[in-house]
C-alpha cells in the first residue's frame, strides 16, 4: 500500500517537471521571439546632450520696500508692483537616464516697470502737517524704476513617468540674478519735491527655483515643454536720489525679497538619442 502511494507519487512530480520544461518554449514563442536565446538584453539608458530654448512670461512681485526714512515716523506702503514681461532662455543639458536629467541655463528678463506709492507722517503732538516745517510735513511718494535681468541656474529634474506620450516631471535649479535699476525717480507731489536717480544701479545676488511641468515627445529628437517655475531673485537698490532744484538728495529706496511666478514654454533638441524599448507583451 505504502509502495503504490510513494510510485503515485513521484508519478505527479515527474509529469509536472515534464509540463514545466515543455513551457518554455512556448511563453518564449509567445513574447514573440522563437526561443530565450532570441530575447535581447534590456536596452541600456545611455546619455543624451540636449540644446534647449525657452521663451516665456514673467510675473514679478517685491516683497516689500525700503528707505532709511522709513525708520522716523509712520509710514505706510499702499502699492508695490512690478509689471510682467517676456522672457527668453538658451541652455545646454542632459539626460543622465530615463528619469534624471540636468541643464545649465542662462536667460534674459525683459525691462518690467516697478511701481509703488507711500505716505508718511513726520509730525510731533499737537503739530499739523501744514504747519511749514518741512521736517514735519505729512507727504506722499510715487516710486518708479525699470528693471532689467540676466539670470543663470544650473538646473535638475525629474521625470515621473510617460502617460500616453506626456511626462510630467519636477526640478529645482541654483545660481544667480543679475538685475538693473534704471531710471529710478520719486515724486512727491505734497511737497513739491521730485528726486531722480543719479545713476543705475546693478546688483547680482544668489537666486534658485523650483519647477513643474508637462513635456510632449514630438519626435525622438524634439520635446517640447510647459513648465511652471517660482523663482526668487533677492534684493535690489535703486541709485541715490538728486533733487531737481539741488536741493536735499535722496537714498534711493530698497525693492526687498523679488520672487516671479514664471510661464515657460520650452523645446528640447537631442543631440544623441537613446535607445528603443524592446516591446514585451505578456500573455
Amino acid at each position: 500500500m505504502k509502495t503504490s502511494s510513494v510510485c503515485a507519487l513521484l508519478g505527479a512530480v515527474a509529469s509536472a517537471a515534464l509540463l514545466t520544461m515543455s513551457a518554455v518554449p512556448a511563453s518564449a514563442a509567445d513574447l514573440g521571439y522563437g526561443s530565450v536565446k532570441d530575447i535581447p538584453p534590456p536596452a541600456p539608458s545611455g546619455r543624451a546632450w540636449y540644446l534647449r530654448g525657452t521663451i516665456g512670461m514673467s510675473n514679478s512681485n517685491a516683497g516689500s520696500i525700503w528707505a532709511e526714512e522709513f525708520a522716523s515716523g509712520t509710514v505706510i506702503v499702499h502699492h508695490k508692483d512690478i509689471k510682467s514681461s517676456p522672457l527668453f532662455g538658451f541652455g545646454i543639458g542632459v539626460e543622465h537616464s530615463r528619469w534624471l536629467r540636468f541643464d545649465i541655463t542662462g536667460e534674459y528678463r525683459g525691462k518690467q516697470h516697478f511701481v509703488a506709492h507711500d505716505t508718511y507722517d513726520n509730525r510731533g503732538p499737537g503739530e499739523a502737517c501744514n504747519d511749514g516745517d518741512p521736517g514735519e510735513l505729512c507727504g506722499a511718494n510715487d516710486h518708479s524704476a525699470n528693471l532689467s535681468t540676466w539670470l543663470g541656474l544650473a538646473n535638475a529634474y525629474v521625470d515621473l513617468g510617460t502617460w500616453h506620450g506626456v511626462t510630467p516631471y519636477v526640478g529645482g535649479g541654483v545660481g544667480f540674478a543679475t538685475i538693473t535699476t534704471m531710471g529710478y525717480k520719486d515724486v512727491n507731489v505734497v511737497s513739491n519735491g521730485f528726486w531722480l536717480a543719479d545713476k543705475d544701479k546693478t546688483t547680482t545676488n544668489f537666486a534658485w527655483a523650483l519647477y513643474a511641468g508637462l513635456a510632449y515627445d514630438v519626435t525622438p529628437q524634439l520635446t517640447l515643454d510647459f513648465g511652471y517655475r517660482y523663482t526668487d531673485l533677492g534684493t535690489v537698490k535703486t541709485g541715490a536720489g538728486a533733487a531737481y532744484n539741488g536741493g536735499v538728495p535722496g537714498q534711493g529706496i530698497e525693492i526687498r525679497d523679488i520672487t516671479s511666478h514664471d510661464l515657460l514654454l520650452t523645446a528640447r533638441y537631442r543631440l544623441g538619442g537613446h535607445q528603443p524599448m524592446y516591446p514585451v507583451a505578456f500573455k
